[in-house]
């Protein structure tokens, strides 16, 4: 024990502690002796093991300032041996505090001290690798702290690529559901007048949600080109020569980790009423018929992005008659949309909530999925965007 920390004995009035100095200074462990009431901060920051010896009838004050005492050593993680003293004083400690009785024999005390003394460097050890935890928690805390931040600025970022209002053409209603599953989505819809006549609608899902897919999604709306303007004229570019655009825009970039698209893109004649619709492997858009017929639209065509695909796209043609509907939506919504089944595309079966939704206004019908998805289990944490674009032709 003559190697191990220095051992600090603090005394009450009248405690016999002379025997106890003298074994240990045999030993070659000079123990320094305070009085409990002289133990000020500048004592303690030296102290590596501490004795508090009690006389037998301690008075009241000596036993406060031995509570005292034993609360600093026991915050400071300081191991302590008690010599004497009331229970309640014993049971005040920590699982550093060992205690005896006053009567204990000195070879008691001097084998407890030497437990005592072994357990310091695996404290000292311990306080080091907390204290060394507590500043990679603080740096850890200041790091989620920023990203959080850059999070929520590159949402509101991509939402500001979104429409801020819906066009409003003559004879048209159009409604909207943009829900991320988290900061960042991988979904993108719009919706805009291309001419007094046209609307482009266009819905995409890039693969994966998150940060990558929502830089996607930007680059994809600034890419997709709706018409081409020469001069004091203009030509509309149809959906299937857009998406192809589109697709090779993306093939140039060269996306990492096979990384594709889904979209469809529709252009709408508010004053005819035809709807010209092309799809690159995107969830096929629902046609609520004015007799309440559904059907799919299934234009072919494949992923954007992937440079082994041709990027040749089909075009469906429709004539939408008063009260009629077109629902666009990315794949977050086939399972709620569709009957608990493997299959999907155009063979796939309507659920039944999703054929009563369908009969509602646009704007019912949207209200009544967004109270869906907020009544679903884990909604606080869904585990796909979902993104819906849908139109009515009035009645």
């Amino acid at each position: 024990m003559c190697d191990g920390p220095q051992i600090t004995v603090f005394e009450s009035n009248g405690a016999d502690c002379d025997s106890l100095h003298q074994r240990l200074a045999a030993r070659g462990i000079t123990t320094p002796g305070i009085s409990l009431d002289c133990a000020d901060d500048a004592t303690l920051d030296k102290v590596e093991i501490a004795v508090i010896a009690l006389r037998s009838g301690a008075e009241e004050t000596e036993l406060q300032a031995a509570a005292t005492l034993l609360e600093r050593l026991v915050s400071d993680n300081i191991p302590t041996l008690i010599c004497g003293g009331p229970d309640n004083l014993r049971w005040a400690g920590g699982p550093l505090v060992d205690w005896v009785e006053s009567n204990a024999t000195l070879d008691e005390i001097i084998g407890r001290l030497n437990t005592l003394t072994r357990y310091v460097p695996l404290i000292k050890r311990m306080e080091r690798e907390l204290d060394q935890l507590h500043r990679l928690g603080e740096q850890l805390n200041r790091y989620f702290s920023e990203i959080d931040q850059e999070m929520r600025l590159a949402g509101r970022l991509q939402r500001d690529f979104l429409p801020a209002a819906l066009p409003e053409p003559a004879g048209v209603k159009l409604s909207a559901l943009y829900r991320p599953a988290s900061w960042v989505s991988g979904d993108l819809y719009d919706a805009f007048r291309i001419d007094e006549d046209h609307v482009g609608l266009f819905v995409a899902d890039a693969m994966g949600h998150g940060v990558a897919a929502g830089l996607l999604t930007m680059f994809m709306r600034q890419a997709l080109v709706p018409k081409r303007v020469d001069g004091r004229f203009y030509e509309i570019i149809s959906p299937p020569r857009a998406l192809a655009t589109l697709h090779e825009c993306l093939v140039r970039q060269k996306l990492p980790n096979c990384q594709f698209v889904t979209a469809v893109y529709a252009i709408l004649n508010a004053r005819t009423r035809e709807l010209r619709l092309s799809r690159a492997g995107h969830p096929c858009p629902l046609h609520v018929q004015a007799n309440g017929a559904i059907a799919q639209i299934n234009p072919a065509g494949g992923l954007l992005g992937l440079a082994d695909l041709d990027g040749e796209f089909e075009e469906a043609r429709i004539t939408l008659a008063p009260g009629e509907k077109v629902v666009m939506f990315t794949d977050g919504l086939e399972a709620d949309f569709f009957a608990g089944t493997e299959e999907r595309g155009a063979e796939a079966e309507l659920s039944t909530a999703m054929r009563g939704w369908l009969s509602l206004p646009i704007e019912e019908f949207t209200e009544a999925v967004c109270a869906h998805l907020d009544l679903k289990e884990g909604s606080l944490y869904p585990p796909d965007d979902v993104t819906l674009l849908a139109l009515q032709i009035d009645p």
